[in-house]
C-alpha cells in the first residue's frame, strides 16, 4: 500500500504541472505569438580600410589628411567699419572617401553601408551665442597675439544639395555632430561627398574688434554604420 500511493503522488504533481502551462523556474513560458519576440543581430568585417580625402589630400597610413581654409587678411578699420553679424569671407573643402590606395574616388569595401564624417568637439571650442541660430568656433589663438571681434561658422553641403549650417553641439550620441546632417546614425553612400565650409562673421557691438591672429582646429573623423 505504501507503494501504491507514493506513485499516485507523483502522477498528481505531474498532471498540476501540465495544467500551469509547464511551469519553468516558477515562470509560464508564453503560449501566444503577442508574448513573443525576436531580435536580428548582423556584422560586417570589410576587405580594406576606407580613406578620407580633403579634395586632392588623401590621408594615409602615418598622417590624417589637412586641409587650411585662409579667410584672408583685413585691416582693424575695415573689420571695424562692417555691419556687426556680417559674413566676410568663406572657404571650402570638399571631403570623400576612396579606396584603400587613396586613387579612387569611393570606397567599395562599405558596400551597400553608409559612413558619415564626425566632429566631436568639447564645448570650450564653440559658442552657441555669438551669432543667432549658430555655433561659432573659438579662437584658438590666445593672449594678445588674438584678433578679436571676429569668429567663423561652418557650413554643410551633401553632394550638391543645398547649404546649411552646423550646429556644431547638436551631437548625435555617440557619434558627435555628423555631416550628412543626419540626427540618428551614419547616412552617407560610400560615393557621396560633403562639402564642408568655414565662413568668418564680425561678431556683435560688444566684441571690440582688435588686431591679431584668428585660429581654429576641426578634427574630422569617419565613422560607419
Amino acid at each position: 500500500m505504501a507503494n501504491f500511493k507514493f506513485q499516485k503522488t507523483v502522477l498528481v504533481v505531474s498532471a498540476t504541472a501540465a495544467m500551469a502551462g509547464m511551469l519553468v523556474g516558477g515562470q509560464a513560458l508564453a503560449q501566444s505569438n503577442t508574448e513573443k519576440g525576436s531580435i536580428d543581430i548582423t556584422a560586417k568585417v570589410i576587405n580594406s580600410t576606407c580613406v578620407l580625402a580633403l579634395d586632392t589630400t588623401a590621408s594615409t597610413a602615418g598622417t590624417a589628411a589637412s586641409k587650411t581654409l585662409d579667410l584672408g587678411t583685413f585691416s582693424v578699420a575695415t573689420v571695424s567699419s562692417i555691419t556687426p553679424t556680417t559674413f566676410i569671407r568663406g572657404a571650402s573643402v570638399v571631403l570623400s572617401l576612396k579606396e584603400a590606395n587613396g586613387s579612387t574616388a569611393g570606397c567599395a569595401a562599405i558596400s551597400t553601408g553608409k559612413w558619415d564624417v564626425s566632429i566631436d568637439l568639447p564645448a570650450t571650442a564653440y559658442s552657441t551665442t555669438n551669432l543667432s541660430n549658430n555655433h561659432t568656433l573659438n579662437n584658438t589663438t590666445t593672449g594678445a597675439a588674438a584678433a578679436t571681434g571676429v569668429a567663423a561658422r561652418l557650413l554643410r553641403a551633401t553632394n550638391s544639395g543645398g547649404v546649411s549650417e552646423i550646429l556644431i553641439a547638436n551631437k548625435v550620441a555617440g557619434y558627435g555632430y555628423l555631416l550628412s546632417g543626419s540626427t540618428t546614425t551614419p547616412n552617407l553612400n560610400n560615393t557621396d561627398t560633403v562639402t564642408l565650409t568655414a565662413e568668418l562673421f564680425k561678431l556683435s557691438t560688444g566684441a571690440a574688434v582688435a588686431a591679431g591672429a584668428y585660429t581654429a582646429n576641426v578634427p574630422l573623423t569617419v565613422v560607419y554604420k
